[in-house]
């Protein structure tokens, strides 16, 4: 298959039946979504092309750089778009513990901003956390940035709601499976991906997995 840019690559990842030998769960057919398979290698390859392809051409004409809250996947996505688009790109973040990522991510050419939060995700309620007010700075009129949003940005959940969702089905030939368990980070791709298994079949029960609340798992959100 020839494409004409790597983005063209995004989506359509394989579904892979795990061997119950591994997982040890009888009368269960399970799979996963190999979303690692993605040109720049996450999930959140789909929402970050999504969010910021529209807007690439006036971005670039008024000579804006991309903004996003992420010290992880999406920033290293956003970073490479950015960079395939003569942009500049900055990763903003309560604190990025991961030595290896922040190493990509200047090797990718972005510029990180690390502030003294509270919080592993951008948290609303709390108001005064660092990150939070960052956010609302971003979003006031005027702000000279290609501010992708991921927290807010229905775009993030379409492209799974339009993308991930329906690979799904059509994977298990015209099924949705009757569970569907995933991460949740900014709820984006959990969110779509729900919605089009439910619209498909409502009687599909979804789990959302996230941390304790003392536990470190890099873009998951810890139980309050």
């Amino acid at each position: 298959m020839r494409y004409d840019s790597i983005t063209e690559a995004i989506g359509n990842t394989p579904l892979v039946r795990i061997d119950p030998a591994v997982h040890g769960l009888r009368h269960i057919d399970l799979y996963a979504k190999l979303e690692m398979l993605n040109p720049f290698g996450s999930v959140k390859d789909r929402a970050a092309w999504n969010m910021a392809r529209s807007r690439l051409p006036g971005a670039r004409e008024r000579g804006e750089a991309i903004v996003e809250l992420s010290s992880g996947n999406t920033a290293k996505a956003l970073a490479v778009i950015a960079g395939m688009h003569g942009l500049s790109f900055r990763s903003v973040t309560n604190r990025m513990r991961i030595p290896e990522v922040k190493d990509l991510l200047l090797l990718l050419g972005a510029e990180i901003e690390e502030l003294p939060g509270r919080s592993e995700c951008l948290d609303p309620t709390d108001t005064e956390d660092p990150l939070t007010l960052f956010h609302q700075r971003l979003n006031e009129s005027g702000s000279a940035h290609l501010h992708t949003d991921q927290y807010f940005n229905a775009l993030n959940t379409e492209a799974h709601e339009s993308g991930t969702g329906p690979e799904i089905v059509a994977d298990l030939d015209g099924r949705a499976p009757d569970w569907f368990v995933a991460c949740v980070g900014t709820a984006g791709s959990s969110t779509g991906v729900a919605r089009a298994l439910r619209a498909h079949d409502p009687a599909v029960r979804v789990i959302g997995l996230v941390g304790e609340k003392s536990d470190f798992i890099p873009g998951i959100r810890n139980v309050d």
